[in-house]
């Protein structure tokens, strides 16, 4: 005969583990999603869908998180053509690409596109994009005889850049829910899995 007594500590046993189990997983799924966090543009100089009348001295972005040495690049283009690249420098979350002594610009849309080294380690891309209303008219002490070469070797650095990015990739972040609800439904699995083998050496006793 089955005893209503000794049935109600085991089904609240198996109720509290069930509950323990979920929150466990939601929380570890919760405090995992920020580790998954590029760091982004918070701010820049140009301002992100502004107007200059010309070039500032230094392009700077300044990003949410620290980014780390290495694989930063940073570029100025118009059309998907380079007006100029280069390695940024790193002051703690700016990085800034100083403008070539004698760069011409004329006036359009210009785009700051940047690959970085996000502080968890990871390869993050973006861009920010301004418009230029006034074109510089100072000439370049070493300008470009090959536009096109130029534009290549910008092309280049952005593929080699890009693979490096690949090499670097890590988990998307629009999975991260998909994997907490996996997380849940295998420990509701493990817990009624644990209620029947209870309850069934419950009847037996």
């Amino acid at each position: 005969m089955r005893n209503p007594q000794r049935s109600r500590p085991v089904t609240n046993r198996i109720a509290a583990l069930g509950l323990a189990i979920t929150v466990g997983a939601l929380g570890s799924t919760a405090l995992a999603a920020p580790a998954f966090a590029h760091d982004s543009v918070i701010s820049s100089t140009p301002e992100r869908g502004s107007s200059i009348s010309e070039l500032p001295e230094d392009i700077v972005l300044e990003f949410s998180g620290e980014p780390k040495d290495g694989f930063n690049t940073m570029s100025v283009t118009r059309d998907g053509k380079v007006l100029f690249s280069g390695e940024p420098s790193i002051e703690g979350r700016e990085l800034s690409l100083a403008v070539p002594e004698g760069t011409q610009a004329d006036a359009g849309d210009y785009r700051i596109g940047y690959q970085i080294t996000s502080s968890d380690g990871h390869a993050t891309r973006g861009s920010v994009d301004f418009t230029l209303t006034g074109g510089d008219a100072a000439s370049s002490d070493n300008p470009t005889n090959n536009p096109d070469e130029a534009t290549n070797a910008g092309e280049n650095d952005a593929s080699a850049e890009g693979e490096q990015g690949d090499a670097q990739s890590t988990v998307p972040t629009w999975l991260l829910p998909l994997g907490g609800i996996v997380v849940v439904a295998g420990a509701l699995v493990v817990a009624i899995m644990r209620y029947r083998d209870l309850k069934k050496t419950d009847r037996d006793a």
